[in-house]
């Protein structure tokens, strides 16, 4: 599948070689420390990488609180724009809170040259990330690059 860059109780962080695209999925609560760090080492596998993709599988995510937002907007990610990631994925359980949780993100988040979306299932995240425009900042191919080439 790819690189393993972090696997907690609550949270496993990966490079996706196939889809070329640093993939969180998160399991269960995270207190804001280990919420943090999560975030932090998912942007050091965006900078190892030169991932241009990032894909977040919060399904499992019931609340994150309000500091933590604040702090994950302010301060990570114009960090994450920095790194050159273009398109941020967030895959959402379908109602409740979580999802509420999760929307209020996305609507933090977007038009800051990054583009955000929420979406219910990890397939559908994974076809909207793959129009991205090249595969990393490096411009290796994945076989979606729908750039031209000579």
């Amino acid at each position: 599948m790819g690189d393993l860059y972090l696997d907690e109780p609550w949270v496993t962080i990966r490079w996706d070689e196939a889809r070329q695209c640093v993939h969180t999925e998160w399991k269960a609560f995270a207190n804001s420390a280990e919420f943090r760090a999560a975030l932090m080492r998912a942007l050091d596998a965006i900078r190892d990488k030169g991932s241009v993709r990032y894909l977040s599988d919060t399904r499992k995510v019931k609340v994150v609180v309000r500091e933590d937002q604040t702090w994950a907007n302010e301060s990570w990610v114009p960090l994450l724009v920095a790194a050159g990631v273009k398109r941020f994925a967030l895959v959402m359980a379908p109602t409740g809170l979580g999802k509420q949780t999760v929307q209020d993100v996305i609507d933090l988040v977007d038009n800051r040259g990054l583009l955000v979306r929420g979406f219910t299932s990890v397939d559908e995240a994974r076809t909207w990330l793959a129009q991205a425009e090249g595969s990393s900042r490096s411009g290796s191919g994945d076989g979606q690059n729908r750039s031209s080439s000579s």
